[in-house]
């Protein structure tokens, strides 16, 4: 027992240590995985075993290949043309905004490359058309962390990565469907309750002519339709398949190989890697069951998975979703669906994805201050300013959380699982 809660408290420790000290959680959990596996009897070799080499590639290959195509303005022209299609009808922007972001990101880079076009580029949309930046900026988070569930999409990519490590296999698709379901809900409430049906176009706005796509983009409008052949069609690894179409555009030219690197979230695969190595040697020591024991000791079928989620929505307010929530709560599933008769792993792991997910829309995580970033660009607002617009954004992001803990708990996602 002693191993045990040594193990958990330097996971939990990890984590509150990297929020309070503003330190890659990755990092701090790397630091402490050596002296915990020492304290523990833990070899060198199985410490290093604990590195996720392959979800490594696999979300290293599609990064970079979405950083190319980001780098060279194709993921932003598509986006423009897309919600060019509103015309006049511009209470229709949310909602386009939402589509787009929702198709771009299942279709393989995930929320954190779509959220830096789509949120940026809505937010301006707001400025220009005197609406929202909060309803516009979470209607573009909303529609990147729901595509993102995806099985060839990073949090899809992900999560099937746990569950196999678990011997858990077929989940992707009803988890995806379930993430994607809930994540509508809370589109639609978003939408009524900031009143994006009420908005029209400012008096004088012209619709802006979007350029067409030059020779480098239609290269990557191919390479795209390719991937999706390849990995859909004929079920190759994503990972591989988008490194090698990564260096095709780079030999073609269409893109500065340089530049992409740059922008890859290096921050964000070192904390995945971080975490998952001091998971492993949380696991070993029986520090994930110990979590089990805890989680499960205060819940019954009816309240497992929304129980779950809240806290997966919780812990996402203050740090990682993709890098910390998932691989901290989602192998403590099996053990808590042993222990409460009757729980469905399926509903509760996507009870956890769909709240750690639209809790992205606060303003400590990546999306909500992409709009802080976004709004004071374009506006030049004052620090009172800024703070409404803090509050309004966290205030959106609990909402949806509690959307979704009322979503299962009413059993919605028992008809995906």
């Amino acid at each position: 027992m002693g191993m045990q809660i040594l193990a958990l408290a330097c996971l939990i420790g990890a984590i509150v240590l990297g929020f309070v000290k503003k330190v890659n959680v990755g990092i701090v959990c790397l630091g402490l995985a050596l002296i915990l596996g020492k304290i523990g009897g833990i070899s060198d070799g199985d410490i290093y075993a604990g590195f996720p080499y392959k979800l490594f590639c696999t979300l290293l290959g599609t990064m970079l290949f979405f950083s190319l195509l980001q780098q060279n303005g194709t993921l932003e022209k598509i986006s423009q043309k897309l919600i060019g299609l509103c015309g006049k009808n511009t209470f229709l922007v949310p909602v386009i905004i939402y589509i787009v972001s929702y198709l771009l990101s299942a279709a393989g880079p995930g929320a954190i490359s779509v959220q830096s076009v789509t949120v940026l580029f809505a937010v301006s949309l707001a400025v220009q058309m005197n609406a929202s930046p909060v309803l516009m900026g979470a209607m573009a988070i909303l529609g990147a962390v729901g595509g993102t569930a995806s099985p060839i999409a990073l949090t899809g990519i992900i999560v099937e990565e746990l569950l196999l490590e678990m011997d858990i296999t077929g989940m992707g698709m009803p988890i995806f469907l379930g993430v994607s379901l809930a994540n509508f809900t809370c589109a639609v409430v978003t939408y009524v309750v900031l009143g994006g049906y009420k908005i029209r176009q400012a008096p004088g706005t012209a619709q802006k002519t979007v350029e067409k796509f030059d020779g480098k983009q239609i290269m990557s409008l191919i390479a795209i339709l390719v991937m999706v052949v390849l990995v859909v069609g004929f079920a190759f690894d994503v990972g591989l398949v988008c490194l090698t179409l990564a260096l095709i555009l780079i030999l073609l030219g269409a893109a500065d190989e340089k530049k992409a690197i740059k922008m890859i979230p290096w921050g964000t695969l070192l904390l995945i890697a971080g975490v998952s190595v001091l998971m492993s040697i949380t696991e070993t020591l029986g520090g994930i069951q110990l979590l089990s024991d805890i989680l499960a000791s205060f819940m019954n079928t009816r309240t497992a998975a929304p129980l779950m989620g809240l806290t997966g929505g919780i812990m996402s307010w203050f740090s990682s979703a993709n890098g910390v929530v998932f691989p901290t709560l989602i192998p403590t599933v099996p053990d808590v669906a042993a222990q409460v008769g009757g729980a469905s792993i399926v509903q509760m792991t996507a009870a956890i994805v769909c709240s750690a997910t639209v809790a992205g829309i606060s303003p400590m995580s990546t999306g909500g201050s992409l709009v802080m970033a976004g709004y004071a660009q374009e506006t030049g607002c004052d620090d009172k300013e800024q703070q409404k617009v803090f509050g309004q954004l966290f205030l959106v992001s609990a909402g949806c959380v509690l959307v979704v803990f009322v979503l299962t708990f009413v059993g919605l996602l028992s008809l995906v699982g």
